[in-house]
């Protein structure tokens, strides 16, 4: 009887339904919650299991049967109560034993009328929110195009006047109100792009294209800008990046002249230069990596953080003083990722940045096929000269690893004079000693070499001594050079 009475305490007290029922249907136990759910009062009106469950249960089944068939299981439906009103319920039939009646039939049930109602405003919202991203997109679309008609009106004007005027201060003020039409069209150009990104419907088209054609687009479109502020301004292209690339022409310039432009943007002295080397190949599938760098303000650790999100510049003040919608970066990032790629950055506050961003391109087929013609001429030279013996090898001895012995004796000396200009913080020399050690490299097919290189040139141009030094000495073990001092090279 104590166990009976018990388990009836357990009932009572759930925080959910519990609905009894005997093999004929009818209702021989409700628990608190299930008399306030449904409005039952037990005792003064017989209640058959099939009123609270009318389409889930037909009249007159067999009740015990049902239950076996469905025990265990959890079901969702609809519990009607007294004055025929429904919610909502989540239950699970199962078999209760009481000692006074026996086993007996039970069903355990939770109203999820709140949770119903959340998920239809959670729908509701969902649908809203969806409604306004398509009206932002067709308001982007639209007063991009707007935008668009008067910018490119006023260009076109100017430009007729520039071809009449001689003098030169209004040719000059012509040419600044220029650049400033071509900001508009880059700031407009980003904000549709984002636009797109956001809504999904940003595709990559690729085609074959001149490489070198895209860069020098890119170096002349912003080459304006760093006359204006006297900064040395120049491109290279290593000579392993194929000359035709398939890929998106438009995007990859997108790319350069964002990173261009944010660099020369942030420089007011010194210089900024665009450098892209193939990183890596597999078939027909090249990496090509360009590295952008810049003298001017530098970023913080906490800057680097959030430079690549939307709607974001280091801190506000640089928003004030520079301008910018803070766009451009992350559109540059998103176009990488979509080129399977990624954007990097290192930098220091007063020492300038190097932004460093990798995509994939495919080139042609016969482009391939001749890469591994080449490949297996080198393979028989290297065959013939296994088998020429020692006359072969004696040739091979006065040919170092990355050039003949006068150009490592000339890296060599090199080396030496600008770790001591480095040392003695004469940059300007340095710099002089660290283009000399890029162009004797230039010939090596060592990608880790040739990266080593520039970095060290930027390093000198930042007059960062750390750098310098570290990068100076890594050059030197990659080369296998002595120390300054040493005999023989």
């Amino acid at each position: 009887m104590g166990d009976a009475m018990a388990m009836r305490s357990l009932l009572e007290n759930n925080l959910g339904m519990i609905i009894a029922f005997d093999g004929q249907g009818t209702v021989t136990f409700l628990n608190g919650i299930a008399r306030e759910e449904l409005d039952y009062r037990q005792g003064k009106k017989k209640i058959s299991v099939e009123d609270i469950f009318p389409t889930l249960i037909r009249e007159n089944c067999n009740y015990d049967e049902y239950v076996n068939s469905v025990q265990g299981q959890l079901i969702k439906t609809v519990a009607y109560r007294k004055n025929n009103t429904c919610f909502p319920v989540m239950i699970r039939f199962s078999k209760l034993f009481f000692e006074d009646v026996g086993q007996i039939n039970a069903v355990a049930g939770l109203n999820i009328q709140d949770e119903e109602d959340a998920i239809r405003e959670l729908k509701k919202v969902e649908q809203e929110m969806e409604q306004n991203l398509k009206a932002r997109d067709s308001f982007v679309a639209n007063i991009t195009h707007e935008l668009r008609t008067p910018v490119n009106g006023i260009k076109g004007h100017v430009k007729n006047l520039l071809d009449l005027e001689t003098e030169p201060s209004k040719k000059s003020t012509l040419g600044i109100i220029i650049q400033c039409c071509n900001n508009m069209e880059k700031i407009i150009n980003n904000l549709l792009d984002f636009s797109k990104m956001e809504a999904g419907k940003f595709e990559i088209c690729e085609k074959p294209f001149e490489f070198k054609s895209c860069v020098n687009q890119a170096m002349d479109t912003n080459r304006p800008v760093a006359n204006q502020k006297g900064l040395h301004f120049h491109a290279f292209v290593a000579e392993d990046v194929p000359q035709t690339v398939i890929g998106d022409e438009l995007r990859i310039t997108q790319i350069m002249n964002n990173l261009l432009s944010n660099a020369l943007k942030f420089t007011s002295m010194g210089a900024v230069t665009l450098e892209v080397y193939k990183t890596h190949q597999r078939e027909d599938v090249v990496e090509l990596t360009f590295f952008v760098t810049d003298t001017g303000i530098g970023i913080d650790a906490q800057g680097r953080q959030k430079l690549f999100q939307s709607f974001s510049q280091a801190d506000d003040s640089i928003t004030r003083r520079y301008g910018g919608t803070g766009l451009g970066l992350y559109v540059t990032k998103q176009l990488a990722e979509q080129m399977h790629g990624h954007i990097e950055v290192e930098s220091e506050p007063g020492r300038g940045s190097t932004f460093s961003c990798a995509i994939k391109v495919k080139v042609p087929v016969q482009a391939v096929e001749q890469e591994k013609e080449q490949n297996i001429e080198f393979d028989i030279s290297n065959l013939k000269n296994h088998l020429l013996g020692t006359q072969a090898k004696s040739r091979m001895e006065q040919v170092y690893m990355y050039g003949s012995a006068a150009n490592r004796r000339e890296l060599a000396i090199n080396m030496e004079k600008l770790v001591l200009c480095i040392e003695m913080e004469n940059w300007e020399k340095a710099e002089g000693f660290a283009e000399n050690i890029k162009t004797l490299c230039a010939e090596s097919g060592e990608q880790t070499l040739k990266s080593r290189t520039f970095r060290l040139l930027m390093a000198v141009r930042k007059e960062d001594y750390k750098q310098a030094i570290g990068y100076s000495e890594e050059i030197r073990t990659i080369l296998k050079l002595k120390e300054p001092g040493a005999e023989g090279v």
